[in-house]
């Protein structure tokens, strides 16, 4: 006895099964067809080139398929031909609906036959390429009101132009230090979240950062990422780049709230991640949040996917901290125990670092690292 499932439990199923599984079952009927069909083009992750050929192939004849399209994923290959990136561009331009476009653009092959001709109106795109400046992005972008997330990085050269109408809409920008003086023009007291891409470890870079924020229009507030690493040989970048180059930018950009800093090389000592901080805060007069972070070893990160929120009162002279939501001791303990001296990870020095970041920034609210977050109560 044939049974008839509904459209609702056919589009669940779609979703959570394989893609390989998504075309078979768009060939059982047409109504499986339109369910399946709809699921498997709605996002075109990366795939070798003979299948990405392949589905540009289809997308470039069929628009109806095209418009299905919402996310859409192009990491280039350096064997491609003209005739590849042809078809690209065919392919994205019967992509009307598209609304996130990723473009990973990492080899010497210029970019000129590719043309991202398209009426669609993306709210995110992700664009790296290093390579080459042959591709006109700024003009792109100006196309593209509706973006409101930006991440791009790539070389600019003296042509390299965005009117100030541009980018209305654009809220979370990241970019490498040396496009910020073209992104950032008349855009700043829009956005909400700045990630700067690259590390900072020379004093230059956060004089550079100071001076274009305070070039134009700040917002009320805004969330400012920025990396660094640091020589577990030598403690000196820590006293002579990071601290002061941090004081520095809270003193010339008081609108930042959030602040977070990821140490992409290095590990730190308590002292020295206390005497950082301690140092720093007190320039930020409204910083609410402060998150230091580095990049969890995958041994640890797949014991424990989501770190804990401990309340923390401060009441007294010693510390104390409560967990948010009730998570087994056991399992805590085994998840974060010290790293090769890390004081990121070590949560018996967490108490101790909280308290003197307290003490010089009483309106501190929450403090984030590797291991979990602590939200002051008092």
């Amino acid at each position: 006895m044939a049974v008839r499932l509904p459209n609702e439990l056919l589009d669940l199923i779609a979703q959570h099964t394989t893609r390989h599984t998504q075309a078979q079952l768009s060939a059982v009927s047409r109504r499986v067809y339109y369910v399946s069909t709809r699921v498997l083009y709605a996002s075109i992750l990366n795939m070798d080139i003979t299948r990405t050929t392949r589905c540009l192939l289809t997308l470039s004849k069929n628009p109806e398929l095209a418009r299905l399209v919402r996310f859409f994923l192009y990491v280039s290959y350096s064997h491609a031909l003209g005739s590849f990136h042809a078809l690209l561009t065919r392919a994205l331009s019967n992509m009307t609906s598209l609304q996130t476009l990723w473009f990973y653009h990492d080899t010497y092959a210029p970019m000129s036959g590719i043309k991202i001709r398209t009426s669609c109106r993306l709210t995110k795109l992700v664009y790296v390429s290093e390579s080459d400046t042959s591709y006109p992005i700024f003009q792109f972008l100006s196309t593209q009101p509706s973006i409101e997330e930006l991440h791009i990085s790539c070389r600019s050269d003296n042509t390299s132009t965005l009117g100030p109408e541009a980018l209305p809409a654009l809220r979370d920008l990241t970019a490498p230090l040396h496009l910020l003086p073209i992104l950032l023009e008349s855009r700043l007291s829009r956005l909400t979240r700045l990630s700067v891409l690259g590390t900072m470890s020379e004093p230059e870079a956060f004089v550079q950062l100071g001076m274009i924020l305070e070039a134009t229009k700040p917002p009320e507030s805004i969330e400012l990422v920025i990396g660094t690493h640091i020589n577990f040989r030598t403690s000196s970048i820590i006293r002579q780049v990071i601290t002061p180059g941090l004081a520095l930018l809270g003193l010339r950009i008081p609108f930042i709230d959030s602040l977070r800093l990821n140490i992409h090389q290095g590990r730190i000592e308590q002292d020295q991640l206390q005497d950082m901080f301690t140092f720093a805060l007190p320039k930020f007069s409204n910083l609410k949040t402060l998150a230091v972070m580095s990049q969890l070893p995958a041994s640890y990160a797949h014991v424990h996917r989501d770190p804990p929120t401990w309340l923390v009162r401060m009441t007294s002279d010693t510390p104390t901290a409560l967990p948010q939501s009730q998570v087994p001791h056991s399992e805590f303990v085994l998840t974060w125990r010290p790293l090769n001296h890390d004081a990121l990870y070590d949560t018996s020095c967490h108490m101790q670092v909280l308290k003197s970041w307290r003490q010089v920034h009483p309106s501190l609210e929450r403090v984030v690292f590797p291991v979990g977050a602590y939200i002051f109560i008092d």
